[in-house]
């Protein structure tokens, strides 16, 4: 199949303007009590410039050719080889995993969301700090020079300087350090925070460019795709225990479901199924 081009023979744009990634957790049949053991599953959804996105899932230690899947799925919306998507992704390690699994079809970007929420934290705990955390010999304005600090980074990371947050970071951590209890608790949010950064440097853009020129920078569209595929008959308040298996066939039909391929998928199994109306087969 040929990529249709434009007038000025250019691959035609893509029709989605990201993949986002989600992953969530179902109850584990195997578990030794219902209040532990859970297993991982990798919900996606599309985010189409027109028609309404279609969604992904698979339990993640399951799905050992993630890239065919992908492929299929992104041919399923009418994505061609040479139009390069976006992926986004909170960053979590299995989550990076996937998305870095697509790479080949496109660029992985961190959402700024949970940037934003992790940042935003630390300055609530930073603004927390006693006179007793810090040292008497200090200016008397530290915790606002903290907070310029932290204010920086923030900076570097949204006009697309990764390298350098990191850096300021480090400095800010080093500056609180660690001699009162409060003061152990910012230290250590910085150095788990600067590792997140650190494992998704590649996946950090400049966020205020993609902001202005209206391209999505956050992964809000599929958190709802993950309550929508996993549904409360798998996790929530119910009792039901998965195996990993089980789980991963029952996403297989929730995602046909929604994305209302299911009755393409039965007539194509069965071709007299294409001569009963839609109307009358729900009837049924």
């Amino acid at each position: 199949m040929h990529q249709p081009l434009n007038e000025f023979g250019l691959p035609l744009r893509n029709p989605l303007r990201a993949v986002g990634i989600d992953g969530g957790y179902v109850k584990a049949s195997d578990a030794p009590s219902r209040q532990e053991g859970w297993f991982e599953i990798m919900v996606g959804k599309s985010l189409p410039r027109a028609s309404p996105g279609q969604v992904f899932a698979f339990v993640h230690r399951l799905e050992d050719r993630p890239t065919d899947r992908m492929q299929r799925f992104l041919a399923e919306q009418g994505v061609y080889p040479a139009q390069p998507t976006t992926f986004l992704s909170d960053g979590g390690d299995t989550v990076r995993q996937a998305q870095g699994d697509f790479r080949q079809f496109g660029e992985p970007i961190l959402d700024w969301f949970h940037i934003a929420m992790r940042m935003t934290q630390i300055s609530q705990l930073i603004k927390g700090l006693t006179t007793e955390a810090v040292d008497p010999q200090d200016p008397p304005h530290l915790i606002e020079e903290y907070l310029r600090t932290l204010r920086r980074a923030k900076a570097y990371l949204w006009h697309g300087s990764p390298h350098r947050a990191p850096q300021s970071l480090e400095d800010l951590s080093w500056d609180i350090g660690n001699e009162s209890e409060r003061a152990e608790v910012v230290h250590d949010k910085l150095e788990e925070f600067i590792s997140y950064i650190t494992a998704n440097l590649e996946s950090i853009p400049n966020y205020a460019d993609r902001h202005r020129h209206g391209e999505p920078i956050a992964t809000g569209f599929v958190e709802s795709a993950v309550n929508q595929v996993v549904s409360k008959r798998m996790v929530k308040k119910q009792q039901m225990r998965w195996t990993p298996t089980g789980a991963h066939q029952l996403l297989q039909v929730r995602a046909r479901v929604l994305n209302q391929q299911l009755r393409g998928d039965f007539e194509r199994w069965h071709p007299q199924l294409r001569s009963i109306p839609v109307d009358m087969s729900l009837a049924a």
